[in-house]
């Protein structure tokens, strides 16, 4: 028996059979896009002529299949195509200038500004936000008198005070801070605030304290932010708040002229800063501190790889009005010559020196005594530190630091005045995950009063910390 088959029924088995075999070629050489994807090529084939039925079951199955495949692959790309994006947004807000000494985030160190390019960033089209801090609790036990019982200050060790231990647990270090940034003519512009608990009374809950509040604009900087007579890197990683005894740690109101000198490392800043003074007024005077002109300050510095070194100068005005006189004025100078290097892969140094006339208050100490009733002089100071920190894992490090600092045995004193003041910092610091660190630290220090006189105390400090990311 023979039949005849007609001519568009040979057509159309045979166009169903060569898309048959096409298919799974399309699968290796068409790439899944949204705006072409294979569900969609399906779609077209059903509303051709392809009216069996069976056919057509299939074909709807597998474009259902296919539905449930290409919606999730889809969401993923666009997810990725958004991330790509905000890391390119994120990256053209860093700059050499805020974040070449930052590069990754480092641990444990308490005066470095938080890293951009990770973490809490909230990232627009033409600005940035990076969201930064740490919680820090600190459990402190005082073994002899200290008057400072959130910091080891040990201008407030007594002298002559009865026996006395201490216990404190506060986390007045905790810190929380904005960095701000977004872009003028293509130039970076940024501006950052940071705040912690240190506000209020020593030893109670403590209050929001301003830290930093400054803008950076090319080369200009105006705001609040660490001293132009400071350099913040190379100050000693302490657990304990207050640090080196000489070590200038001084934030204040500014404005500031930062210029780079060629491409050898060298820089040049100089600025002019808020003139706070602290002044011994003499027994049987009334009157008050007067700062009528800025402080001057300048510092070269250079950096290089393995270290940086800093020269800083100030040149200030130091001013008193006794109550119905006029005021009374004199000159006041200093140097600061600090410096840090890395002797090994695993051991960076630090040092410091600075002296000069009437710049106690640099590091919380007067800048004018009382030499009489009726009378005042500038006191020279004089101090200097050295610190060490060592890598001995990748979770352990130690720190280790001592300072001292000289006031002039000037005549006329009052004799319980500071005379000299040591401290010494040794610690242990584990960081057991990435953004946390535990650690042990024990503090020794000395005062000694212009009589000769003495007191040492002694602490033992553990702190636990939690980085925001």
């Amino acid at each position: 028996m023979s039949c005849k088959t007609p001519a568009r029924t040979i057509f159309d088995r045979a166009t169903r059979q060569w898309f048959l075999l096409a298919l799974p070629l399309w699968f290796l050489t068409v790439p899944l896009k949204a705006e072409e994807s294979l569900a969609s090529f399906l779609q077209t084939a059903e509303a051709e002529h392809f009216d069996e039925p069976l056919l057509l079951a299939q074909f709807s199955e597998f474009n259902e299949s296919l539905d449930a495949i290409e919606s999730p692959v889809t969401e993923v790309l666009d997810q990725l195509d958004t991330i790509s994006l905000d890391r390119s947004l994120q990256q053209s807000f860093t700059t050499e200038s805020f974040d070449s000494r930052a590069g990754t985030q480092q641990p444990n160190n308490f005066t470095a500004f938080p890293d951009f390019n990770r973490g809490i960033v909230v990232i627009g089209e033409e600005a940035a936000l990076k969201i930064g801090g740490f919680v820090k609790a600190d459990f402190i036990t005082d073994f002899d008198p200290i008057d400072s019982v959130d910091s080891f200050d040990t201008s407030q060790i007594p002298v002559g005070a009865a026996e006395r231990k201490n216990s404190r647990f506060h986390a007045r270090s905790s810190r929380l801070s904005f960095d701000t940034r977004w872009k003028v003519q293509q130039e970076v512009v940024r501006a950052f605030v940071e705040a912690d608990f240190f506000g209020g009374e020593d030893g109670s809950n403590g209050s929001l304290r301003l830290r930093h509040a400054y803008g950076t604009m090319g080369y200009v900087t105006a705001g609040q932010t660490w001293t132009t007579f400071t350099h913040p890197s190379a100050v000693p990683q302490t657990l304990d708040f207050e640090g080196a005894v000489s070590n200038v740690n001084r934030r204040q109101g500014l404005v500031r002229l930062d210029l780079p000198l060629g491409n050898w490392g060298w820089s040049w800043a100089v600025s002019l800063e808020d003139p706070r003074i602290e002044i011994d007024i003499p027994v049987g005077v009334t009157g008050e501190g007067r700062t009528e002109s800025p402080d001057v300050i300048t510092h070269l510095k250079l950096e290089r790889p393995r270290g940086d070194f800093q020269a800083a100068f100030v040149m200030r005005e130091l001013g008193f009005q006794p109550v119905g006189d006029p005021v009374i004025t004199g000159t006041a100078w200093g140097f600061n010559f600090t410096g840090s290097a890395k002797a090994t892969e695993d051991t960076r140094l630090y040092s410091q020196i600075t002296f000069g006339e009437g710049i106690g208050s640099y590091r919380g100490s007067p800048d004018v005594v009382s030499t009489g009733p009726s009378s005042a002089a500038i006191l020279p100071m004089f101090g200097w530190m050295v610190g060490c920190k060592h890598v001995w894992n990748d979770r352990l490090t130690s720190n280790l630091t001592y300072s001292e600092l000289f006031l002039d045995p000037i005549a006329g004193q009052d004799p319980t005045n500071l005379r000299q003041t040591n401290y010494l910092a040794v610690n242990l610091i584990h960081n057991p995950v990435d953004r946390v660190f535990v650690g042990i630290e024990y503090l020794y220090g000395m005062r000694e009063n212009q009589n000769g006189n003495q007191a040492d105390a002694t602490r033992l400090q553990m702190s636990f910390g939690f980085y925001l990311p």
